[in-house]
């Protein structure tokens, strides 16, 4: 009997314990959500401000004493502007939409051009021996490391050189070096291809499969998940590319300009004529981060699961 008490006063001891780390289990989770929806709310605030004051009139954010978080009246005026006060508008065809279409074949040919280029010199890295394989990699790899922007007076001197800085030709500097592989991709890639079994592609090789074969119908479609988180990179990349713009296109006729330089240039030119234009110019953010946040939501899953380098291990 006594030996049974023990039993259970040592089963109550366990399950106390078992309770107590439970509820300290349940306690670290709640302050763990907590600080992530404080910390969601801290990132996504700017966003919200952004909308909200897209959507507000000059007249009420006049007669407004504290900060606007909702409009009395949802207002489309700052919109209107960017489509009726549009100086640099030609053939109807505003200088924001103009500078979209511009900014998406200038970023997307060289991007498309590069990933293919990437993933081909990756693939021969991570599945090929050859002469001197480590030397051109830790080559490539060091390439990383070279500050690009600090030699953007070089560039210009050399591309204007060879007459690539005047008219239409401008577009070329900004399309033709990306063309080819980067060595980040490249240094992305490798490893992901490296977890791609060495045997699928050997049974490909026994079926008579050859190089450009295995590589289109195999290592391209593995390869998805990964190709698309650096689509994801390239794209911002591109897309945010102002200096670029600047450097090469500021001077040329209206109707080269990309994006972020119709935005410089229109937001420049609208807010001489009404000071603080809150609206407008959120107006012009939001507008400009659009394309951005719907590439971001159609493929973060592939984006997430490029990054965590498991997706080729099958």
């Amino acid at each position: 009997m006594k030996s049974k008490s023990l039993t259970l006063s040592a089963f109550d001891i366990k399950s106390e314990n078992k309770n107590k780390g439970g509820v300290r289990v349940r306690i670290g989770r709640l302050l763990v959500y907590a600080i992530l929806i404080i910390y969601s709310l801290w990132l996504l605030m700017p966003f919200f401000v952004i909308l909200v004051t897209s959507f507000t009139s000059n007249a009420e954010y006049a007669e407004a004493t504290g900060y606007i978080w909702w409009p009395k009246n949802f207002s489309f005026e700052g919109y209107e502007r960017l489509f009726s006060d549009d100086p640099y508008m030609i053939g109807g065809i505003p200088s924001l939409l103009r500078g979209f279409f511009n900014t998406m074949w200038i970023t997307l040919l060289p991007l498309f051009s590069s990933l293919f280029m990437s993933l081909l010199v990756a693939y021969c890295y991570s599945k090929y021996n050859f002469p001197c394989k480590n030397l051109l990699f830790m080559i490539t790899v060091t390439l990383m490391f070279v500050p690009t922007g600090a030699f953007s007076f070089v560039s210009y001197m050399f591309y204007q050189n060879i007459g690539w800085t005047e008219g239409y030709a401008a577009w070329l500097p900004m399309i033709v070096p990306g063309l080819f592989a980067g060595a980040g991709t490249v240094f992305f890639l490798r490893p992901y291809l490296e977890g791609i079994n060495k045997e699928i592609i050997e049974a490909a090789q026994i079926d008579g499969m050859g190089f450009w074969q295995i590589f289109f119908a195999i290592i391209i479609p593995l390869s998805k998940p990964a190709l698309i988180a650096q689509f994801i990179f390239g794209f911002v990349g591109g897309y945010n590319n102002y200096s670029g713009a600047l450097l090469y296109l500021n001077d040329q006729i209206e109707s080269m300009w990309t994006l972020q330089l119709s935005l410089q240039k229109l937001i420049a030119y609208l807010s001489t004529s009404a000071s603080g234009d809150y609206a407008f110019r959120c107006a012009t953010a939001l507008l400009a981060m659009l394309p951005l946040i719907i590439v971001y939501l159609f493929c973060q899953k592939f984006f997430i699961e490029g990054i965590s380098f498991g997706g080729g291990k099958e």
